[in-house]
């Protein structure tokens, strides 16, 4: 009998707002609805707000498939909204403070659902607040392979909560403008990514891999026995939201099926071009979509 893979998503849930609408998001639900699609068992832990925002992603968790098990709802604190505002091939984003995914609490009920499950995927803007992160830090002290995608949004993070989430990962994610970042910080530069990525696998040894996505340049992949670079598919870009956010979840449900990475990575570009010629970061799959998780 062949074993399901398991993934838990950690962080926000929210709707974004565009012009013409408002989209489920978030770069973790993002994360976990593309797993699913690609036949991976994944769940979302976050929480949202006691309003109609937040019933409403509640009941589109359900018809995505991914369910609420593990999405708290606060009586306290509203359902996140984010203004997103594409602008050429890039996108802002305004996001509200101290809202219900802030406040995601520690339950102890989930550490053994954390410890059975293959993969734990987090980002950066869930920690940006005492409550999320502490439970955050808790959630990773029971995970198997951790997942980071550095996922930077503004001033919605410091360079030492940062540090800390990069100390505990295997996997990072990160595009080529944030690792020009992180070079900055430590004393590296912005290029070649080469000398970036040594020096980050020499400051943080768990960090086993560092996947490097560069829009319209493709995708670069470094670990220990391997460095490769994959050219991007071309495509009429709609807009870039999710795009990494589908990249991501191709390369973890190719790797939990045991492919080559060569494959990972390029799975993962065809399902992040296909993100960018759709509307919001989940759009519906259609049935020759699902062979990338294969």
């Amino acid at each position: 009998m062949i074993k399901t893979s398991y993934a838990i998503c950690f962080g926000e849930v929210l709707w974004d707002v565009f012009d013409k609408g408002k989209q489920i998001g978030g770069a973790p639900l993002n994360v976990c609805y593309h797993l699913s699609q690609l036949g991976v068992t994944s769940k979302i832990v976050s929480q949202v707000g006691n309003d109609q925002d937040g019933k409403d992603i509640l009941a589109q968790l359900h018809e995505m498939g991914l369910g609420d098990h593990y999405c708290d709802v606060s009586d306290t604190y509203p359902t996140s909204t984010v203004v997103v505002k594409p602008s050429g091939g890039s996108v802002t984003y305004e996001i509200t403070p101290n809202v219900a995914w802030d406040h995601i609490p520690t339950t102890p009920q989930l550490f053994s659902t954390i410890q059975t499950a293959d993969v734990f995927i987090y980002g950066s803007l869930a920690a940006r607040s005492e409550v999320s992160r502490h439970s955050l830090y808790t959630y990773l002290k029971f995970a198997n392979w951790k997942v980071f995608d550095i996922n930077l949004r503004q001033s919605h993070y410091t360079r030492e909560s940062i540090a800390l989430l990069l100390g505990e990962c295997d996997t990072l994610k990160v595009n080529d403008e944030e690792l020009a970042l992180l070079g900055k910080w430590y004393g590296c530069g912005i290029q070649p990514y080469e000398d970036i990525v040594a020096v980050l696998r020499a400051k943080f040894p768990n960090l086993s891999e560092i996947i490097i996505t560069m829009g319209p340049d493709g995708a670069m992949y470094f670990s220990d026995g391997e460095q490769l670079v994959l050219p991007a598919t071309p495509v009429n870009v709609v807009n870039t939201v999710g795009c990494g956010d589908a990249f991501l979840a191709a390369f973890i449900a190719n790797k939990l099926a045991h492919n080559p990475i060569a494959h990972c990575l390029q799975q993962a570009i065809l399902l992040s071009a296909f993100v960018a010629t759709q509307e919001g970061g989940c759009p519906k799959y259609s049935d020759n979509m699902r062979y990338i998780g294969s």
